[in-house]
Formats: structure tokens, sequence, C-alpha cells
């Protein structure tokens, strides 16, 4: 029983791997770079290399907003 266990969970493993790797492939991205150990990978506290192009757009879509809010008034 203990070894249709270990059977069982060996095969969900492989099955979630081949899952990952086929997504990898489906975004166009290196399978292998999952392999290299970047724990951050997918992980929404990886550290961000724009920042500050990312808060520069931040700031910006206030303005956009108000001027669509315009346009419409119009």
């Amino acid at each position: 029983m203990a070894e249709d266990n270990v059977d069982r969970a060996n095969e969900q493993e492989a099955e979630r791997e081949a899952e990952i790797e086929a997504e990898l492939e489906r975004i166009d991205r290196d399978p292998d770079e999952v392999d290299d150990g970047d724990g951050d990978l997918g992980a929404q506290n990886a550290p961000r290399e724009d920042a500050e192009e990312l808060e520069d757009l931040e700031e910006a879509e206030p303005v956009e907003a108000e001027e669509e809010e315009e346009e419409e008034k119009t």
C-alpha cells in the first residue's frame, strides 16, 4: 500500500513538471530556467528590474484617467 502511495506521488510530480514545462514553452520561456534554481521565478516578491519605469507608469495612469473623463464630457 505504501508503495502505491509513493508511485502515485511520483506520477503526480511528473505530471506537474510536464505541465510546467509545457506552459513555459507556450509562453516562449526556457524550461531550463526553472531548473537553474531561481527561487524567485514566478514569485510576487521577485525583484523587478524595471521598478523605476513601472513607478513612472503608475504615476502616469491617473493623468490618463482624467483625460478620458474630460473627453467623455465633451
